[in-house]
């Protein structure tokens, strides 16, 4: 049976106490809100923290707010079931409501956040055990080890990011917004991940996400989010495709984008693909070169409970699916 192990909760009522908190206890602390990996993650021994700092009390992390000039601020510890139901998301921004409910099952969904989703560790085969199965093993890399079993050749870990949501986010072109006691700190998502599966974001020990921001969508913007998994519920991406572009008067594709988890330690973009569909109308033959192209960048390891062929073959095919669901092919 595996169990939490021992830890100290803290519940600030403020976001200025709860900055400080994590200012103080740091090299310690985890910050909790829905907890749905994170707690999974305390009972395999992959974290123990002293401390965890709950978010529950702080109604600025909760909250959904419109703006004409500035587009959608969600509050990190917005729930994921929030983001599907929500009738203006579908309207402005209907992509991500489509990945978040995609995420897991409606349970978890209910309690998980989109703050939990972005931050979500990189995950493999050899690192997500019990603390018994990866001491048998001699564990890994990326926790108490020094090979990665995957490529054990590799000087650095390759624990790939398996995020729903952050695919549709960076088609949005989201922001993510940081608070510490140094101040406010706002990158674009697009650059806040690293291909490296220990440190795959690019966030400080005493940084607290406070939202994420996602700007208006042009006129003309399409896009949509397909998924890789065993089951229709529960299973995280085996991988995820999301593709946008913006569709002109002319019937041509402006600024498209396809963002791709579940292949690599950050999302992968195939700019290659994005060039050749830039200013073109799509059609069939088009569509396909561009899946092609998505194919040939792609190189998954062995990492899933899919053979690493079969999820490369399935880039080809989801691209080529997603582009001619938005041609209306």
């Amino acid at each position: 049976m595996m169990t939490l192990p021992k830890f100290q909760f803290l519940a600030p009522e403020t976001l200025k106490e709860a900055v400080e908190l994590l200012d103080k206890h740091s090299d310690e602390a985890k910050v909790i809100a829905g907890g749905t990996d994170l707690l999974v993650s305390m009972k395999q021994k992959l974290f123990t923290p002293n401390y965890l700092i709950g978010l529950d009390k702080l109604k600025e992390l909760k909250s959904t707010e419109f703006s004409d000039s500035e587009g959608l601020k969600l509050g990190a510890a917005v729930t994921i079931a929030e983001i599907t139901s929500n009738k203006k998301i579908q309207e402005k921004f209907p992509v991500l409501a489509l990945a978040a409910g995609k995420v897991a099952t409606v349970t978890l969904r209910n309690k998980g956040t989109i703050g939990g989703n972005v931050l979500l560790d990189t995950r493999c085969y050899y690192y997500n055990q019990s603390f018994f199965w990866r001491k048998s093993l001699g564990y890994c890399m990326k926790k108490d080890g020094t090979i990665c079993h995957v490529a054990p050749g590799s000087s650095s870990c390759r624990a790939i990011i398996s995020t729903d949501i952050v695919p549709a986010l960076i088609t949005l072109n989201a922001t993510v917004t940081f608070l510490s006691n140094s101040g406010e700190r706002t990158i674009p998502l697009d650059e806040f991940y690293n291909e490296d599966g220990m440190e795959w974001r690019r966030i400080q020990p005493n940084e607290i996400l406070v939202s994420v921001n996602i700007p208006n969508s042009p006129k003309g913007f399409k896009a949509t989010y397909h998924k890789l998994r065993r089951r229709e519920t529960i299973d995280y991406p085996m991988l995820g495709v999301a593709v946008s572009y913006v569709e002109n008067a002319n019937g041509e594709m402006e600024n498209p984008r396809i963002v791709m988890t579940a292949i690599q330690s950050s999302p992968m973009e195939v700019p290659e693909a994005s060039k050749l569909l830039e200013g073109k109308k799509p059609t069939q033959e088009l569509i396909a070169q561009a899946s092609e192209l998505a194919y040939k960048i792609a190189k998954p390891l062995d990492l899933t409970n899919a053979p690493p062929l079969y999820r490369k073959k399935m880039v080809r095919v989801f691209v080529k699916r997603a582009l001619e669901e938005l041609a209306g092919f």
